[in-house]
C-alpha cells in the first residue's frame, strides 16, 4: 500500500512538467492539403483572326442565246485566304457567335466545252467571299465544337470563247448561303486554332457577254466547298465561368 501511495505522488508530482513541454508537430493530426481550384475556359469575347485554306468549286454555264445555245460545268479548285472578326457569349457549356470574314481567292479552272456549238467554251474564277455567319457551339473547358451558317456573298469572273479566237469576259457579284462545322482548341491563353468546313452555294446569276453581231446570253450556277485553318486571339470579357476542384 505505501508503495502505491508513493507511485501516485511520483505521477502526480511530475504531470505538471509533462505537460508544460513541448509538442512535436509528429505528434498533432494531418491536415488534407487545400485543393487548387482549376477554372473552366471562358470562350465569351471578342476575336480577330486570320485562316487560310483550300476551296473546291462547280460551276455551271447555261447560254440560252440562240446562235450558242448549251451548257457545260467546270470543276475547279484553288486557295483562299483572309480574315475574321467575331463575338462569342457563354452560356454554361453553350457558346453563341456571330462572325464576319472576307477571303481573297484564286479558285479558277481551264476551259470546258460542254455541248456548246462550234467548239464554243467558257471558263470560270472565284475571286473574292465575304460570310456573315453565326454559330452555336458545346465547349469542353479549352475544346469547342461548333456548327456555322448565314449568308455568302462572292466576285466571280467568267470567260466566253465562241470557238473563232474572240473571248469575251465578265466579272460579277453573286449572293447566297453557308453552312459549316468546326473544331477550335484554345492553346495557349487566348490564342485558338481553328479547323472549319463551309458548304456555300451561290445559286444563278444572269450573265451577258457582248460580240460583234451577236450577244451571249446565260446564266451561272455556283457551289463552292472550303476547309481553312484559323488562327484567333480573343480578347477576354470577365472571369472564367467556375472552378473545379
Amino acid at each position: 500500500m505505501k508503495s502505491k501511495l508513493l507511485s501516485t505522488i511520483g505521477f502526480m508530482a511530475a504531470l505538471p512538467v509533462l505537460m508544460s513541454a513541448p509538442v512535436s508537430a509528429a505528434d498533432l493530426p494531418r491536415k488534407a492539403p487545400v485543393p487548387v481550384p482549376v477554372y473552366a475556359y471562358n470562350w465569351t469575347g471578342f476575336y480577330i483572326g486570320g485562316h487560310i485554306g483550300g476551296a473546291w468549286a462547280d460551276r455551271c454555264l447555261t447560254v440560252t442565246s440562240a446562235n450558242f445555245a448549251g451548257s457545260g460545268c467546270d470543276d475547279t479548285s484553288g486557295w483562299l485566304g483572309g480574315g475574321q472578326i467575331g463575338f462569342n457569349v457563354q452560356t454554361g457549356q453553350f457558346v453563341f457567335g456571330v462572325e464576319f470574314s472576307g477571303s481573297f481567292s484564286d479558285i479558277g479552272g481551264g476551259n470546258r466545252t460542254g455541248t456548246f456549238p462550234g467548239g464554243a467554251s467558257f471558263s470560270s474564277d472565284g475571286k473574292s467571299l465575304l460570310l456573315l455567319t453565326g454559330r452555336v457551339g458545346y465547349a469542353f473547358d479549352r475544346a469547342l465544337i461548333y456548327v456555322t451558317g448565314g449568308g455568302a456573298w462572292a466576285r466571280n469572273n467568267i470567260e466566253f470563247n465562241n470557238g473563232a479566237g474572240l473571248v469575251r469576259d465578265a466579272d460579277f457579284d453573286r449572293q447566297g448561303w453557308t453552312i459549316g462545322a468546326g473544331f477550335e482548341y484554345a492553346f495557349a491563353g487566348n490564342w485558338s486554332l481553328a479547323g472549319q468546313y463551309n458548304f456555300v452555294d451561290l445559286g444563278d446569276k444572269n450573265v451577258s457577254l457582248a460580240f460583234p453581231a451577236t450577244t451571249v446570253t446565260g446564266n451561272v450556277k455556283s457551289e463552292v466547298h472550303i476547309a481553312t485553318l484559323r488562327l484567333n486571339y480573343r480578347f477576354g470579357w470577365g472571369a472564367p465561368l467556375a472552378a473545379r476542384y
